[in-house]
């Protein structure tokens, strides 16, 4: 089986080097990379090496992945011997490289590509910290994959789940997250909690080690799609993290310019990934995938432009969700009545494609959604 070609463009567009539109450079400037990983990040053609990766890793293994609930830990392996987690830095790298790049490694193993995408959230986070001693001390493992992290980020500005009270030496966390991906895969978690004091309202955002945790309590969330990406709500109970491992602590109001409208075009990845899947599917069927074919690379040449801007990113997440759940019911089509058998591609596809709908998704996003859903009011085949 082959990856869908049609996502590959030699030309580029360079990030901009301010910290607005680059996410993974710190406002210091230049990182300094370990030798032997900043030789395996030169010269990459990083969407090819992602193709390589689904057809010789990752999709093979995919419906085994969705039927045990379980990763095998040669994936990690794989995307840290390729140099996955250290990709964004490789010199060259541009908005549309990354989100090539990345729906490509989503498309072969949504729980795969799931947890890993949380470890660059994470990175993001550590690159971005001006806490030099904790980039110092895990910066590198980060970036070759011996160390992996999730994210816990939703909500500390706008309706807090988690508060983080400041002692001596540290913090002490309480409250729950309702979602952290990887538990069991990840050394640590990146958790944005409430750190209001007095008048002053904060955020403060902490790396938070999770392999041997004290006073914290992780519940298993059974999901529909990418169930093996081990999510689970984590309840903290006066939980203790050090000063030395604060990435950052801002002012509710005072989140990084454009970081918001970055983040969501990041979070793009992920439907964009399962389109590609449903697409590549429906070639694998023997139907004619061009109409969809067609309508993929206009989604991901327009995706590529809207970069930075918030409501265009929101409207255009809001197609390439549409448009995967319409190709992944095409493919239900094309298999057949084999489609309502539990576990086949097809009927894996249409969980993950409703998965892809709800998954990191906003307010507009949804909104947008429920508009393209609406009746038509023409009959089918007109």
């Amino acid at each position: 089986m082959k990856t869908v070609r049609s996502v590959r463009n030699p030309t580029h567009r360079p990030w901009s080097r301010s910290i607005a539109n680059d996410p993974y450079r710190p406002e210091s400037g230049a990182v300094e990379l370990d030798r032997e990983l900043a030789r395996e990040l030169m010269g990459k053609d990083w969407v090819r090496e992602a193709e390589s990766l689904v057809d010789e890793v990752l999709a093979p293994r995919a419906g085994e992945v969705d039927r045990t609930g379980v990763i095998p830990s040669s994936h990690f392996e794989a995307l840290a011997r390729r140099g996955f987690y250290g990709f964004p830095l490789s010199e060259g790298m541009s908005p549309q490289l990354l989100i090539d790049t990345a729906a490509t490694v989503i498309s072969g193993c949504l729980a795969t590509g799931f947890v890993w995408a949380q470890h660059l959230g994470a990175l993001r986070s550590l690159l971005a910290s001006d806490n030099e001693g904790l980039r110092g001390r895990y910066l590198a493992d980060m970036l070759s994959g011996g160390y992996r992290c999730g994210v816990s980020y939703a909500g500390a500005r706008t309706e807090p789940t988690v508060f983080a009270e400041p002692v001596d030496g540290g913090y002490v966390l309480g409250g729950a997250t309702p979602f952290v991906t990887g538990w069991g895969y990840i050394d640590a978690v990146a958790v944005a909690a409430r750190a209001d004091t007095g008048a002053s309202a904060a955020v403060a955002t902490l790396l938070v080690p999770v392999r041997e945790p004290e006073n914290i309590a992780a519940e298993r969330l059974p999901l529909i799609a990418a169930d093996a990406s081990a999510t689970v709500r984590l309840a903290f109970t006066d939980t203790f993290v050090a000063s030395d491992r604060v990435l950052s602590v801002k002012p509710v109001d005072d989140g990084p310019a454009g970081g918001v409208a970055l983040s969501d075009w990041v979070n793009g990845g992920l439907a964009l990934g399962v389109l590609m899947r449903c697409v590549r599917h429906l070639k694998e069927c023997g139907a004619d995938a061009g109409p969809h074919l067609a309508h993929l690379e206009a989604l991901r040449e327009r995706y590529g432009r809207v970069v930075g801007d918030l409501d265009a990113t929101h409207a255009v997440r809001a197609e390439i969700a549409h448009a995967a759940v319409n190709a992944a019911a095409a493919g239900v089509v094309a298999t057949g009545s084999r489609s309502v058998i539990a576990r086949t591609t097809a009927e894996r596809l249409v969980r993950e494609a409703t998965f892809a709908l709800v998954a990191t998704t906003r307010d507009p996003i949804k909104a947008a959604l429920s508009r393209a859903f609406e009746p038509s009011g023409q009959p089918v085949g007109h």
